[in-house]
């Protein structure tokens, strides 16, 4: 298995319905995907991640600067942080297991981190759709396991945040490391002093 760059030279590798899918750039009529991809990768670079396996893509994650997405601001419980970079879908193939979202969105939160930017956010609900390949909006139980939190919440919509300031590296030769991290995640939110109005 291995995750690798979504950009206009890989797109043939993302599922057919990614592929020409302009929803979250502001809908399928006006928009066009390759001029959509050029800009995004002039100003930030990569605007998702491919899981493969076997010569086969098992999983994509879509993610950039919220203001290249316009179809967000008009969402419930919006509009994302202009100092996030938001998560915006994922789609995986079922037979591949929930692990594969969590994988792709530990490789979002570190590539990002790595960049120095500063927050994750992604759109999520309460509905668990085990048997659905197109998560819009992401499923909330997987965000909170890496540490995302509730931003604002309204018709059953949550914008999440992960703050990544916080976030250690680790090795990657070391065994376990999605449990590795998932732990740090989890003792960071455990530790959290709630706010007093």
């Amino acid at each position: 298995m291995a995750i690798t760059s979504l950009v206009r030279a890989s797109l043939h590798d993302a599922p057919g319905p990614c592929r020409n899918c302009t929803w979250w750039q502001g809908g399928p009529r006006g928009v066009d995907k390759e001029r959509w991809a050029a800009g995004i990768e002039a100003r930030f670079g990569a605007w998702g991640m491919l899981c493969r396996e076997d010569d086969r893509t098992i999983g994509i994650v879509q993610y950039g600067p919220s203001a290249d997405f316009p179809h967000a601001r008009r969402l419930p419980a919006g509009p994302p942080s202009p100092d996030a970079i938001l998560i915006t879908c994922a789609l995986v193939e079922p037979s591949a297991g929930p692990w594969v979202v969590q994988h792709l969105l530990l490789a979002v939160a570190g590539e990002t981190r790595d960049r120095g930017l500063i927050a994750l956010e992604a759109y999520a609900t309460p509905v668990e759709r085990p048997d659905a390949p197109h998560l819009v909006p992401l499923p909330r139980a997987a965000l909170e396991e890496l540490g995302f939190v509730p931003v604002r919440e309204l018709g059953g919509v949550a914008l999440m945040r992960l703050d990544l300031r916080g976030l250690i590296t680790v090795p990657a030769e070391q065994d376990s490391v999605l449990a590795r991290v998932r732990g740090r995640l989890i003792e960071r939110r455990a530790k959290r002093v709630p706010v007093r109005s």
